[in-house]
């Protein structure tokens, strides 16, 4: 294949609408494979003719559809099956919304209010025109989001307060915050509405960034610009209520790029439905859980019952779940405490999740991605006695 066919994973993400961190995620799920992955340097790289593909991907996770329909999709000479596919999906969708919506209705009854009296929450957009080198503009709501999904790993330690902050990069298509309280550390990618030419990091106060979530919800954009001691977010209008400041830490965030990158290989890889590891995990009956990998298509989960009258986790009589998921490479066996797994797969994106492991006493990473990715680094943990 010549070279000047080939389009480096940045290219392409900007071409395809993808953010580049997502494509990643999808090469390592075998939904969009790069054309030539360079040996020596890691770089990816993608041909024009699957920018189609790509586009469709972004599409079919904008529904919610998990990465087995998208791949089957993807795999469907057949457009019309294909189209079967996508309508069988979105039919599934709109009965839960009907759901969503006859709850929400039954809870404004409950209340004595009329939704169609509240007034319009939607915010303020940001204006239009070029702003400055530094500035982010982004949607308020993702961005709360962002902050409430790597907020499970931020820790409040007075011996160390760098646990409790979150790290900001601003990059020229992506925008990404970082936590780490020693047992977690999870990592949020979202894709700007605006380009920066001026890359730059901050280290900012995570409590004062999470009382500033119920702010950001209610703007539509906002403009992240940093200080030399703070972060602001402004909106459009003028007026004190349409910005925020959140102060920036004297602690220097930890080199988590050099701890990831020191990190072994994947030897075991799964992807699991992220609602039904959820719901198993809600159900667990003790404070550590068993994941057994060993079929290609299942992932056993064991949780130590209890003895009402000793109070002592009976292993010999565990109860098991086995969960439908892709799973590759040889079968391996972790225990995570409920405390440090479940908060990793409940501020996840997207419908599923994919475990990468390398060892059962080494850091489970944990990914998930939309249109762009969030990743966490979970410990696990010595089986229940």
């Amino acid at each position: 294949m010549p070279d000047t066919e080939l389009i480096t994973i940045g290219a392409f993400a900007r071409t395809c609408g993808l953010n580049a961190s997502a494509l990643r995620f999808y090469a390592d799920a075998a939904v969009l494979v790069p054309a030539l992955v360079d040996e020596d340097t890691g770089y990816r790289y993608y041909t024009a003719d699957q920018a189609g593909p790509a586009c469709l991907i972004r599409h079919l996770r904008a529904v919610d559809m998990p990465l087995p329909t998208v791949a089957a999709v993807l795999a469907e000479s057949d457009a019309a099956r294909a189209a079967d596919l996508l309508d069988a999906h979105l039919a599934e969708m709109h009965c839960r919304r009907r759901e969503f919506d006859a709850a929400a209705a039954a809870a404004y009854r409950a209340l004595g209010v009329d939704p169609r009296s509240l007034p319009d929450r939607s915010g303020h957009g940001a204006a239009p025109g070029t702003e400055p080198d530094q500035a982010v503009r982004i949607g308020g709501p993702a961005l709360a989001a962002a902050i409430d999904q790597v907020s499970t790993a931020t820790l409040t330690d007075p011996a160390l307060p760098v646990l409790d902050t979150i790290l900001f990069e601003a990059r020229p298509d992506e925008l990404i915050l970082t936590a780490t309280d020693r047992y977690r550390l999870a990592s949020r990618t979202l894709r700007p509405m605006s380009s920066v030419t001026a890359e730059w990091s901050a280290t900012i106060d995570a409590a004062e960034l999470r009382a500033t979530t119920s702010w950001l919800r209610r703007r539509h954009s906002v403009v992240l610009r940093p200080t030399p001691d703070s972060i602001e977010f402004r909106t459009a209008t003028e007026d004190s209520a349409a910005s925020r400041r959140c102060r920036r830490s004297p602690e220097e965030f930890p080199d988590y790029r050099r701890m990831l990158a020191a990190l072994p290989s994947t030897t075991t890889r799964a992807v699991l439905d992220r609602a039904h590891l959820l719901e198993t995990l809600e159900r667990a009956d003790s404070p550590i859980v068993t994941l057994r990998f060993g079929s290609p298509d299942t992932v056993t989960i064991s949780v130590p019952s209890r003895d009402a009258s000793t109070q002592h986790s009976t292993p010999q009589q565990n109860p098991h779940t086995e969960l439908r998921a892709t799973v590759s490479g040889p079968p391996m066996t972790i225990h995570f405490a409920v405390t440090t797994l479940y908060p990793a797969i409940a501020g996840a994106i997207g419908p599923d999740i994919m475990l990468d492991l390398s060892a059962p006493d080494l850091p489970a990473h944990i990914r998930s991605a939309d249109d762009g990715d969030l990743r966490t680094l979970a410990m696990p943990c010595e089986p229940a006695p």
